[in-house]
């Protein structure tokens, strides 16, 4: 369970795949539904208006507080059962069962281009490797560099 920075808002996680947002009264707000698996960790961020969600599905994922899933995080092998935000609210750790901890740069992750991502990854090959046909060696020419 996490309160939210105002203290005004509760989230809990639970065993049956969800998030919930509750008012101090017990009254729920709302449930957001996106993980496959159990929840077992939440954190608001430091300003409140995105919380952070761990599951046993081997997911982070972020939502705003209206409920609109933001972004699934993917990187851990197996399920993630912590997560907090940094104070400024710039980075999200998460941990999990696979023995690791990923630090997530959310300026980056939710601004992020994913087709000049992919293009950067990609372009040499396309340009380089004698199988790719000719017409495929350009895909990426649009995508900045």
């Amino acid at each position: 369970m996490a309160f939210s920075p105002d203290g005004k808002t509760l989230a809990s996680a639970g065993m049956d795949s969800m998030v919930r947002l509750w008012r101090l009264d017990g009254t729920e707000i709302r449930a957001l539904k996106g993980h496959k698996n159990g929840v077992f960790g939440v954190a608001f961020s430091p300003d409140g208006k995105t919380l952070a969600s761990a599951s046993f599905d081997g997911t982070v994922k972020l939502w705003n507080y209206d409920g609109k899933e933001l972004e699934t995080l993917k990187g851990h092998g197996d399920g993630v059962f912590g997560v907090t935000f940094t104070p400024d609210g710039k980075l999200v750790a998460s941990a999990s069962q696979d023995t690791t901890a990923i630090v997530w740069n959310l300026e980056r992750i939710l601004q992020l281009d994913f087709l000049e991502y992919g293009c950067n990854w990609v372009r040499d090959y396309l340009r380089t490797n004698a199988d790719v046909k000719e017409e495929d060696r350009h895909l990426c020419d649009r995508s900045p560099q």
